[in-house]
């Protein structure tokens, strides 16, 4: 049937028809097969296949016309497409999300199930993802860091330190790339200083896959690396953390999933306390100012004085130039 579908975008060649006979010789199939097919495709999946009792021939109105792939997924299924449809917020920084709808409407624009519901359209005014913060790449560094990865090659470019005034050279071997918190990171090691370290897109530049091969380690656990961060930040060891709730803020904790070690105690009055296991205190302070007065870090200590330390600089601006000390 694609085969059928292709040639009607296609058109018939000068001086030809498309029926079901020439169709049959021009695919190795019998006139009959194809003449089943095309009832098919008209009928069942709602394709517009047109015929011509003059001229005795099957075309369609436009060369565009999209192949229905998912005509056999169930409405349950099509609606959880439409939900991830939605949520491409990740890629746009990146050129994706308009290639990802172009080709997810390829597969399945168009088609309707069975209460006329459009897996596009209609849906789409009664059910939304919405991605804030979507972290942003040029499309230029994810497709060299791609390229990298999948042709195992050496990755050169400049990347922009944080409270660095300028991006240096870097010489990368890329082990993997993951969207963390909305924002696209790479794990590689960098060749110079002999250290796997976590790179944030947005801050490469002037990327280069260079000519040299790389080893990625087969031991290398990039679920285990990654999966200590509370963030796009890591760290070595590991530090128990524990926060006590608010009645007013425990919902933020009781309704979503913040870490894979997250263990939640349900407390007098409302309050909730959640506990983790992390690499690196960096993420989870600022995701504990956001809370502010409704948020008492219990352990550790450095956490508590970095939750001070970063309130005390909020207050006076010394951070910022000229600002009263």
């Amino acid at each position: 049937m694609l085969e059928i579908h292709q040639a009607l975008c296609q058109g018939p060649a000068p001086g030809q028809r498309l029926n079901c006979a020439t169709l049959g010789r021009q695919l190795d199939f019998s006139a009959k097969t194809v003449h089943r097919d095309l009832t098919y495709m008209r009928n069942e999946l709602g394709l517009p296949v047109e015929y011509d009792e003059q001229e005795k021939s099957y075309s369609y109105p436009s060369p565009d016309v999209p192949f229905p792939a998912g005509h056999n997924l169930s409405q349950e299924e099509r609606i959880a497409l439409s939900v991830a449809r939605q949520a491409l917020a990740v890629f746009r920084g990146v050129n994706f999300a308009a290639q990802l709808a172009s080709a997810h409407d390829k597969l399945f624009g168009g088609l309707l199930t069975e209460h006329g519901l459009s897996l596009e359209g209609d849906l789409g005014e009664y059910l939304s993802v919405r991605t804030p913060g979507a972290g942003i790449a040029d499309p230029k560094v994810f497709k060299a860091v791609v390229t990298a990865l999948l042709q195992r090659r050496e990755l050169r470019a400049r990347y922009q330190a944080k409270g660095r005034p300028a991006a240096t050279p870097r010489r990368l071997a890329p082990y993997h790339l993951a969207c963390v918190d909305a924002r696209w990171v790479l794990v590689a090691r960098d060749l110079e200083k002999d250290a796997v370290q976590t790179y944030i897109l947005a801050r490469l530049s002037e990327p280069v896959v260079a000519a040299e091969t790389i080893q990625r380690p087969v031991k290398f656990d990039v679920a285990a690396y990654l999966g200590a961060s509370f963030g796009v930040w890591t760290g070595r060891g590991e530090i128990v953390v524990r926060l006590r709730l608010s009645a007013d803020a425990a919902h933020h904790v009781r309704e979503r999933h913040w870490h894979v070690t997250q263990q939640i105690t349900e407390r007098p009055a409302g309050e909730v306390e959640v506990g983790f296991k992390l690499s690196d205190l960096h993420d989870v302070t600022r995701w504990v100012l956001g809370f502010g007065a409704d948020c008492l870090v219990v352990e550790p200590t450095e956490l508590r004085d970095a939750v001070a330390a970063e309130a005390r600089a909020m207050l006076d601006g010394s951070r910022f130039r000229g600002a009263a000390a």
